[in-house]
């Protein structure tokens, strides 16, 4: 081909119609610029097909991720609810006079108060598209934008996450030197009896310092339940966005 345009470039040359060979040259230029246009913007189409689905697959993987992490999440809410209404119920029951009608109910639902619902989900395919920079790159703009919000809300909750079971270790602490642990289910079950001394936990509920300790950590897991209940709120609104590329050719 190259050979071909030569030929009849030195002929119009030759024949001394040098005015042809001019408007035949520029024309041959414009004819190799369009071919180069044309091969970059297949190349550019190539590429941005691999990149959208290079997205696509990333975005299939975070949907996986935050999925599991919700079902896992709602585990967690559902615990934490239980873990305050045990203590709820204990809180009605305090003061100078208060019994409880049956040690038994009490034991169990004591059993229920020191335990912590630290919710531990799997990031990493939203940390791979942050330290990456895909994040900024999304062609989905709402969902960066909630993934944005999702970073800076989860760290949020990580540092109140701390402070809950630094608190939580405090009040297991209390029991520990005040309760009769081994009346409690769970210890009872492992150590095969309940405690051979004549107490019984009764007595706490006429304790104030147990009744400001309890108080405080149903408070803390009421704060907690509303950080875990934003993130299935977030959670819920990025699973929706993931799901458009799901469409997606």
């Amino acid at each position: 081909m190259i050979r071909f345009f030569r030929n009849i470039r030195q002929r119009l040359l030759a024949e001394n119609k040098f005015t042809k060979y001019l408007i035949y040259a520029l024309g041959e230029i414009i004819l190799v610029v369009i071919g180069i246009l044309i091969a970059l913007q297949i190349n550019n189409w190539n590429e941005n097909r691999k990149l959208a689905k290079q997205e696509k697959e990333t975005i299939a993987s975070l949907k996986l991720e935050f999925e599991k992490n919700l079902e896992q999440l709602e585990g967690n809410i559902q615990g934490i609810q239980a873990f305050m209404s045990a203590g709820n119920t204990l809180l009605e029951h305090t003061g100078p006079d208060y019994e409880f009608g049956s040690l038994k109910e009490m034991d169990s639902l004591l059993d229920m108060t020191p335990r912590m619902s630290v919710w531990d989900p799997s990031l990493y395919t939203m940390e791979n598209i942050k330290s990456s920079g895909k994040l900024s790159n999304l062609s989905n703009e709402e969902l960066k934008l909630l993934l944005i919000e999702w970073d800076s809300f989860y760290g949020n909750l990580l540092d109140w996450s701390d402070f809950y079971t630094e608190r939580g270790i405090s009040y297991f602490d209390f029991l520990a030197a005040n309760a009769v642990n081994r009346n409690m289910p769970l210890m009872t079950s492992i150590t095969k009896g309940t405690t051979g001394f004549n107490r019984s936990n009764e007595a706490l509920l006429r304790n104030p310092f147990f009744e400001n300790i309890l108080a405080e950590r149903v408070t803390h897991n009421g704060f907690m339940l509303g950080f875990y209940q934003e993130a299935q709120r977030l959670i819920l609104k990025i699973i929706v966005q993931c799901e458009t590329y799901e469409d997606a050719p």
